[in-house]
């Protein structure tokens, strides 16, 4: 074999865009991989990948696009900037869905990642996740979102399944995790389970259980008066669920309740509208601040198997 063969699906030494048409990759190494920035700002990508699904060594963003990763170590992966500006993604991993290795790279970038631009944020110096807006459904066996750096959400829809062992964490975060929009909810072991920071300004709520639930077990946070506010069914066994909506509002009481059933409209885990019957109610929780956490010694066992 000649040692100029590649194991990766498309490569550059500097700069990747991909402006639209239809690529499915199935690689040995990275389905896509650039020494320097990546952006994706419209397509359709259909991945099956030995290792990243995405890769950047400086920046990465996502405009645009439906992006499918079946299968991945990690799924998309930037040693320094990731930018998440619209799209549909879909992750499956056996490592990290999304992580920032903060292995240097950033320097020199200029606020610069494709058509779509960085929101207005430089990316030199620095390790973050920029999520303004799109929607992103990961299922990880390693950390859900690992960014060896800060987080900030102003928009977009996140659901993370996964992981289901106490070494990882639905959530990782070296540095502060800022919420300001959008809706977030990531189910997991509770080993590493971590929270939005106190400088967000959207409330969140990290709900700690006292025991593992199956998969399929379903999760509801309602108003005191049965609004929906989260109903919520993880693919995996989960320990832990960690939520962020606009619907959470200081100086409110919820329920929360595990089981039962909802007649909604299913989508990735997700509940919309329905009626909700035969749940056990498992705690209560007022939310006084902008992070809220719900750690019981009673309440719910098991979780019931739907």
């Amino acid at each position: 074999m000649s040692a100029n063969v590649s194991a990766k699906g498309i490569k550059a030494a500097t700069s990747v865009v991909i402006d639209g048409g239809t690529i499915t990759i199935n690689s040995a190494d990275d389905a896509i991989n650039s020494g320097g920035s990546l952006a994706i700002n419209d397509g359709i990508l259909i991945i099956s990948s030995a290792d990243d699904g995405l890769h950047a060594d400086a920046a990465l963003g996502v405009n645009g696009g439906q992006i499918s990763i079946a299968k991945s170590y990690e799924g998309i992966e930037s040693n320094s900037v990731i930018v998440i500006n619209g799209g549909s993604i879909y992750i499956v991993s056996s490592d990290d869905g999304v992580n920032i290795a903060g292995a240097g790279g950033g320097a020199g970038m200029g606020g610069w990642i494709g058509g779509g631009g960085m929101g207005g944020v430089s990316t030199s110096g620095s390790y973050y996740l920029y999520i303004n807006a799109g929607y992103m459904v990961i299922n990880a066996a390693g950390d859900g979102i690992d960014v060896c750096g800060s987080i900030v959400v102003t928009g977009g829809e996140i659901l993370v399944n996964g992981p289901t062992e106490n070494m990882n964490g639905a959530l990782d975060c070296d540095g502060s995790f800022q919420v300001t929009g959008g809706f977030l909810v990531a189910a997991g072991s509770s080993g590493m389970a971590e929270a939005p920071g106190t400088t967000s300004t959207q409330c969140s709520v990290l709900v700690k259980l006292k025991s593992t639930f199956q998969a399929r077990t379903l999760f509801r946070v309602q108003a005191r008066d049965g609004t929906d506010v989260l109903t919520f069914v993880p693919t995996k066994n989960y320990q832990s669920v960690a939520f962020s909506s606009s619907a959470l509002k200081k100086g409110t009481t919820y329920d929360i309740y595990y089981g039962g059933t909802c007649t909604g409209t299913l989508h990735d885990g997700l509940y919309q509208g329905g009626t909700y019957t035969g749940g056990t109610k498992y705690s209560s929780f007022t939310i006084t601040s902008v992070v809220t956490n719900v750690t019981t010694t009673t309440g719910g066992g098991g979780g019931v198997q739907r």
